[in-house]
């Protein structure tokens, strides 16, 4: 098989967290090869990837899956067998890019958890993960997933830097981003410095427009053009993947959502740049 370093994964973050709306939106502005899912905090760790969100991936496309166990339990330990259990049970030959507690540095801003808890807990988790990619699962990737707001507005406590699990653990920087916090190298620019910094590549597991700020579909193409032509750390050559957030947030408008130019752009994209997500490498 062959690897292609010079991808970028285009997907989106439907509205359903099931996928079931994933053919609308692969038809609309596809080709789509990567999905960003994740489960609710009620739903802990599942007990299997068949029976969680990014199940449905499985033959058809990478995904990109966050989930949120007890912070806790994870940072304390208590949740390594059943964590374990869960990731032997991704299957070998599958695409996936795996997290907890995605934004983790906007939580601790807002105090839903301390600094120490989260990177204990996210330390603990990549460990697992690299427990089980040494057993064989070489298309299993940790990604870290934070906030562009921590690059553009940072603040001691929840910073890149502060927020780090540490060095060997994390396969891939990924950073939501949103239209009224920037554009180009002012959005991105932060975060892809501490990836370079740190030796790996970035991705967006979210990006789209904000309810308030730009709706201009310049805005967009702009975001392709910088995501397709910037390189993280690492070999891979550009950002690994990047997803649209195509539902309703507390932030964000659904994009590309029902905007004819948004779709087109979208498409172009999806079209200029795509490629099989099975011969995908960092």
């Amino acid at each position: 098989m062959a690897e292609n370093r010079n991808a970028i994964l285009w997907g989106t973050c439907p509205q359903n967290l099931s996928g079931s709306d994933f053919a609308a939106k692969d038809a609309s502005y596809g080709p789509l090869t990567i999905r960003r899912s994740y489960q609710p905090a009620a739903a802990g760790m599942p007990v299997s990837w068949t029976r969680s969100t990014g199940g449905v991936d499985v033959g058809k496309r990478a995904s990109c899956w966050s989930a949120k166990p007890s912070i806790t339990a994870m940072a304390g330990g208590r949740l390594d067998a059943q964590t374990l259990k869960f990731l032997r049970s991704i299957p070998k030959s599958h695409l996936a890019f795996v997290s907890i507690w995605h934004e983790g540095d906007g939580k601790i801003r807002n105090g839903a958890f301390r600094l120490a808890t989260y990177t204990a807990a996210l330390k603990r988790f990549c460990e697992l993960v690299r427990q089980v990619q040494s057993e064989g699962w070489t298309h299993l990737h940790t990604v870290q997933i934070l906030t562009t707001w921590s690059g553009t507005s940072p603040r001691a406590g929840s910073t890149y830097a502060d927020t780090w699990p540490g060095d060997g653990l994390v396969d891939v920087l990924g950073v939501d981003g949103y239209s009224h916090l920037g554009s180009g190298p002012t959005l991105w620019g932060p975060a892809v410095k501490f990836a370079r910094s740190k030796g790996i590549p970035w991705a967006v597991p979210e990006i789209g427009y904000g309810r308030t700020g730009t709706k201009s579909v310049t805005w967009l193409k702009d975001q392709v053009a910088y995501l397709t032509t910037t390189p993280g750390g690492g070999e891979h050559t550009r950002c690994a993947f990047a997803c649209w957030f195509d539902t309703a947030g507390p932030i964000s408008s659904p994009t590309p959502g029902n905007v004819p130019g948004w779709i087109a752009a979208a498409k172009d994209a999806s079209q200029t740049y795509y490629s099989d997500y099975t011969d995908f490498a960092l």
